[in-house]
């Protein structure tokens, strides 16, 4: 069972996640099922969660609305100001899709809620995270089948959203690697593939993958070109090179991924914890 020593998200409990025997085949079980996740949805679904940003407002609007039941256009804009996920633009061009979509429902009073479709398509993403961490810690290995429950689900998307928020300093750095995929359309779909194809055996998370261009195109429902232009960017800072038989991977990508895993699996297992101490 992982136990994070000291403070909660110290590096010793990042340490003690990554040290884990199961933790790669955790986040690549976490990879494959967002996969299968992301084909299911229809195209709108899927701008949901296609870029951090987007992720972030998405994950935002959960947590407002799960602790205020309901919550203004204002709030989400301020929180996102707030915790720089993106700028008020951007953050009034999403509330206007997601109302048109059918994501978000507002009332004669104006407050915004979740709707029934949004709860199922971030609600499936709250269990593939939770079916990783449970390969961490057995003391969660029953939430497979809470995810399915809506209070818990509710509570535990305001304790990673408070968690997130109170260490979003655990997030900053436009430098890290990672962030080359996460920030991108899509991107994050391209890095899971990477995930998902890495060979048996190997000495790190991330070494190369056998995957083409239009793979990768594919599986993220973008543009081959749009994955060129990722791909010729991540060649030029030196986090990968393009081969006839895929990608090589350089270790500080692996490295970096790794320490992002690490960080959002913990997250995820100590909201968990904290999400079934508030049960009623």
């Amino acid at each position: 069972m992982v136990r994070g020593s000291g403070e909660t998200f110290s590096d010793e409990a990042f340490a003690a996640i990554r040290a884990h025997p199961d933790f790669r085949a955790a986040v690549e079980g976490l990879a494959r099922e967002n996969l299968a996740n992301y084909a299911g949805w229809s195209i709108s679904e899927r701008w949901l969660l296609s870029d951090l940003g987007r992720a972030s407002l998405s994950g935002a609007a959960m947590m407002l609305d799960a602790l205020f039941d309901g919550f203004t256009p204002a709030h989400l804009i301020q929180s996102a100001l707030a915790n720089r996920t993106c700028s008020e633009g951007r953050a009034r061009h999403y509330l206007r899709r997601a109302l048109a979509n059918g994501f978000l429902t507002r009332d004669d009073a104006g407050t915004l809620r979740l709707s029934p479709r949004m709860h199922d398509v971030m609600g499936r993403g709250i269990a593939a995270m939770m079916h990783a961490v449970a390969r961490l810690d057995p003391g969660l290995a029953h939430l497979r089948d809470m995810t399915r429950d809506t209070p818990f689900t509710r509570r535990l998307a305001t304790q990673m959203g408070l968690n997130t928020v109170a260490r979003r300093d655990l997030f900053v750095g436009p430098d890290k690697p990672v962030l080359l995929f996460l920030g991108r359309d899509g991107g994050s779909r391209m890095m899971e593939q990477l995930i998902a194809a890495q060979p048996a055996g190997r000495s790190r998370l991330l070494e190369r993958a056998p995957v083409s261009q239009r793979a990768l195109a594919q599986g993220a429902f973008v543009s081959r070109t749009h994955v060129a232009r990722l791909l010729a960017d991540g060649e030029a800072r030196g986090l990968f090179q393009a081969q006839a038989c895929g990608m090589v991977v350089a270790p500080d990508l692996s490295e970096d991924v790794e320490r992002h895993y690490a960080l959002v699996l913990e997250m995820a297992r100590v909201s968990a914890h904290a999400a079934l101490t508030g049960q009623d």
